[in-house]
């Protein structure tokens, strides 16, 4: 059994820009677990464990999904608590625009295909940046404006192992957008 969620990575360039989004809150007294850099990501699906059989299958049907899909921005227009301005995670939060939405029905219909659906029906794009140790305490809502914009140019399936220092994250297989078979050389 693997834990796997589907995500859209996110690049060095932007976590640069997340890193001097976040550096005067992390300066802060603020109680945050920040969540590393490279586990930065735009989840589309979170599937839980899955037994090996479904991991292959699903990173054997990811090019066939997703290479029909063109690459775009997705716009991060606020830091912001979340779900709510009483939630514990502290996050980008976007809008579900259509392409946005287009990309987690591709994800949907993939997952489809093996009998499995996303934990949330509802699409709500957020990339989290750390979780609010006690959100009660705190009484900071955290909107501030990034206008910070993903490019959105591959998917991966990762692999999730948590560890008592946090959850490691493993991309098990990654796929370009708009990839054609005459792109494959």
């Amino acid at each position: 059994m693997q834990r796997i969620f589907i995500a859209v990575p996110v690049n060095r360039r932007l976590q640069k820009q997340i890193n001097r989004v976040l550096a005067p809150i992390k300066r802060s007294n603020y109680d945050i677990r920040w969540v590393a850099e490279q586990n930065r990501h735009l989840t589309l699906a979170f599937l839980g464990d899955q037994p090996d059989s479904m991991v292959d299958a699903l990173a054997g049907s990811m090019d066939e999904t997703y290479r029909r899909a063109s690459r775009f921005d997705a716009v991060f227009p606020a830091l912001a608590r979340f779900p709510d301005a009483k939630g514990n995670i502290l996050a980008l939060v976007g809008d579900a625009d259509d392409r946005l939405a287009g990309l987690f029905q591709s994800t949907r219909g993939l997952l489809a295909q093996f009998g499995l659906a996303p934990e949330h029906e509802r699409f709500r794009p957020h990339i989290t940046v750390g979780r609010i140790i006690r959100p009660r305490l705190l009484k900071t809502r955290f909107h501030e404006p990034t206008n910070i914009q993903l490019h959105i140019d591959r998917i991966a399936l990762y692999q999730s192992t948590l560890t008592p220092n946090g959850s490691v994250y493993l991309a098990l297989k990654e796929t370009v957008l708009g990839l054609t078979n005459t792109d494959q050389g």
